[in-house]
């Protein structure tokens, strides 16, 4: 048992340390540096206005793309004459029939390889038959020659028989045109190996297959491929007309020779179902190259979606560029730092649209429907984004075509990037400076408050008597009213202490007078024969003498429990276990009283201490014995009262607690005992349960039970 001496000091480790230890994100400095985080609400807001203010100039150019776009559709409005899909006989062809022509910026060597096509390759042309039959066929012109290559899919190769009459026995491929005077000729590509082929002019009649003879100005190369065989022709662009049409024939037996499948372009048996031959019309680029904005396209389509007429580019000039974007800038820190975060444009991008002859996306589809669209896309690197707006072209026969006109966002960007930079850069600076002041000022408080704190150490010693008192500062701010509020705490502490002192001193003298006296005749009377009278005097001050004893012990023992809750360490151990041992001791030690137990489950952990638990249950009990009625049982019930809680309560039956004293019980010095009888109690009994239930996380509570015949007190402990 460790008794409380009076005068003893508070060891070293209570005090504050002299010297601060603690961590940086602990002081004040760092709690201004975080209220100087409200700053960056500025760039934040900033930020939310340029955002506004590009989506403002992205709106500006939507409407000013789809102005230009009106603007090119109302200056070719019924001019139906620059639209050869307003024909009719072209419209009763099919959109595959007409066939585009595409100016080759490069000659084409006549070898059966498409090297030479590879930047025109992404306008192919797809042909289907029956049987799975399939080519595909591009055209040309470069000069005076059409160039055409063909690409056919085939698994199974049969060639013309050598020295056959026939030009239908193997695998071959028939092109029909207008001519000049607008007659059909009709002319085979067949061979009975691969390399140099000349075309074989055929009879009109398709059931006549033995050719006329040879046209020797069409000669071309036919070679094999991986999937097939390929074919290109060289043609005189005088021997053609406006129209054209091809037609593939597969023959897979090699023994029946017959044709197993065919594709075509068009219906090649007469001039009127052949398609139409389409070229950029320069008299429609003529009309929009006024209408040119800068890095911007535009398309004009007929209702086929092909390609009548194109001018300009989406990509600036690589000299612009590099102007637009100064070298100093890439040595700014800044700079690159927001390049990390933010999109940057770019000059080269994939502009994979930028020799197509054949347009097919929603706004163009809407514009041929009759309502104007616009459509944002990202190019297929990923590096820029494509405004796009289309307005449909009117006749009086209805949407004849179309207009698109494109440009990047990038200069949006590029503006949007800038300002953004200008505006980090200011923040940046008035942050740091900023900054820096929040920690001047902080540094300048917290060296105030240390010497505060330095000279209240300094006035109390580490026993905790005042040795001198505080000055106070002038100063008018919060810290000087705490720097005076501090002396004027210890002016008044130093004066309470020094009334302690007194005050024990006088106690100590009054108290041992009558103590003494009280000693002395109890002594006198003990010693000398007295009447019985006497002996019930001295009974009745031997009785006073053990219950102030008793008080004092109680005292004691509410002080040293207090004490002990702040050196006791917590440990895991079995409440049910406890509480079964526990009780079986009660039963032992009361067997006038009988006890009915009920535990719930018989393992229920908790972290806490043992001895402490057994001693609050010791008070519960007792005081559960003190106000039960006589032949009643005292209850103890373990339960888990909800996931998190475990209940550990005494009922007794008996007199039932006033209305209001459900809390009040467990204060201390509070009790509702209406007699006192020969034993002192103080209320400390339930103050202590309350004191141990806390200690551990936990309540407690009282309550009358349902019945109204008794009393139920309940420690819930977390577990």
């Amino acid at each position: 048992m460790v008794w409380a001496t009076a005068g003893t000091a508070p060891t070293d480790q209570h005090m504050s340390p002299r010297f601060d230890n603690r961590r940086f994100y602990h002081s004040i400095k760092f709690k201004l540096l975080l209220v100087a985080l409200s700053l960056l609400v500025i760039p934040w807001a900033g930020y939310r206005f340029i955002q506004e203010t590009e989506n403002f100039l992205r709106q500006s150019q939507e409407t000013m793309l789809l102005g230009t776009a009106q603007a090119v559709a109302t200056i070719l409005h019924n001019r139906d004459e620059m639209f050869v899909s307003s024909h009719p006989v072209y419209e009763g062809a099919g959109a595959d029939a007409a066939i585009y022509i595409h100016p080759l910026d490069s000659n084409i060597q006549i070898d059966g390889y498409i090297e030479d096509w590879t930047p025109y390759l992404q306008n192919l042309w797809h042909y289907r038959g029956n049987d799975g039959t399939a080519f595909e066929s591009l055209v040309g012109q470069r000069g005076n020659y059409l160039y055409l290559l063909f690409q056919v899919k085939d698994d199974h190769i049969v060639y013309q028989q050598p020295g056959s009459s026939r030009s239908d026995q193997g695998d071959h491929l028939d092109i029909a045109m207008q001519r000049a005077d607008g007659s059909l000729a009709r002319y085979r590509i067949t061979t009975s190996a691969p390399g140099w082929v000349n075309a074989l002019l055929i009879p009109n009649n398709p059931s006549e297959q033995e050719p006329l003879g040879s046209e020797i100005r069409i000669h071309g190369e036919w070679q094999e491929s991986s999937d097939g065989y390929r074919v290109e022709l060289k043609i005189p662009r005088d021997l053609v007309g406006e129209r054209l049409g091809f037609m593939l024939a597969d023959v897979d037996d090699s023994t029946s020779r017959e044709i197993s499948g065919w594709a075509s372009s068009a219906d090649i048996r007469q001039v009127e179902t052949l398609g139409w031959l389409i070229t950029p019309n320069p008299v429609l680029e003529k009309t929009i190259s006024g209408l040119e904005h800068e890095n911007a396209r535009i398309w004009i389509l007929d209702r086929n979606r092909r390609v009548l007429a194109k001018r300009g580019q989406l990509k600036p000039p690589q000299a612009e560029y590099e102007a637009d974007s100064p070298n100093q800038a890439s040595s700014n820190i800044l700079h690159l730092l927001i390049s990390m975060v933010l999109d940057q444009p770019s000059g080269e991008f994939e502009d994979e649209l930028a020799g197509v002859t054949h347009l097919q996306s929603p706004e163009i589809e809407s514009a041929l429907n009759g309502t104007a669209a616009s459509r944002r896309r990202t190019t297929t690197d990923g590096e820029a984004v494509i405004l796009s707006a289309a307005w449909p072209i009117n006749s009086s026969s209805g949407v004849i075509g179309s207009v698109v006109v494109e440009q990047s966002t990038n200069q949006i960007l590029s503006l949007q990037n800038r300002a953004l930079e200008q505006l980090f850069g200011i923040t940046f600076i008035f942050f740091t400076l900023t900054g820096l002041v929040l920690l001047g000022f902080a540094t300048l408080l917290t060296s105030r408050i240390a010497r505060l704190r330095n000279r209240v150490e300094d006035a109390v010693t580490a026993d905790g008597r005042i040795l001198s008192q505080l000055k106070a500062t002038r100063s008018k701010d919060e810290i000087g009213d705490l720097d005076r509020s501090f002396a004027g705490v210890l002016s008044r502490l130093s004066e309470y202490n020094r009334y302690l002192e007194a005050m024990a001193s006088r106690l100590a003298h009054e108290m041992q007078t009558p103590i003494t006296v009280v000693k002395s005749s109890l002594e006198n009377l003990e010693s000398d024969p007295s009447p019985p009278e006497h002996q019930r005097y001295v009974k009745r001050a031997q009785d006073g003498t053990e219950r102030l004893g008793r008080i004092l012990h109680r005292m004691r023992e509410a002080t040293r429990l207090e004490q002990t809750l702040q050196q006791t360490e917590l440990e895991q151990f079995n409440l049910a276990s406890l509480v079964q041992t526990t009780i079986e001791s009660y039963c032992s030690a009361f067997p006038q009283v009988a006890f009915e137990t009920g535990i719930e489950q018989q393992q229920l952990i908790i972290s806490g201490a043992p001895e402490l638990i057994s001693q609050a249950l010791d008070k519960l009990v007792n005081n559960a014995m003190d106000f039960h009625k006589p032949d009643t049982s005292i209850q103890l019930q373990l339960t888990r009262y909800t996931p998190g809680l475990i209940q550990l309560s005494v009922s007794n039956f008996g007199k039932t607690l006033p209305e209001g004293m459900e809390q009040e019980l467990f204060q201390s010095m509070v009790s509702v005992r209406e007699s006192k009888g020969t034993e002192p109690h103080l209320g400390l009994g339930l103050y202590l349960v309350r004191l141990i239930c806390e200690f551990h996380g936990g309540e407690v509570k009282a309550q009358n039970l349902p019945q109204g015949d008794g009393v139920r007190i309940s420690m819930l402990l977390p577990g």
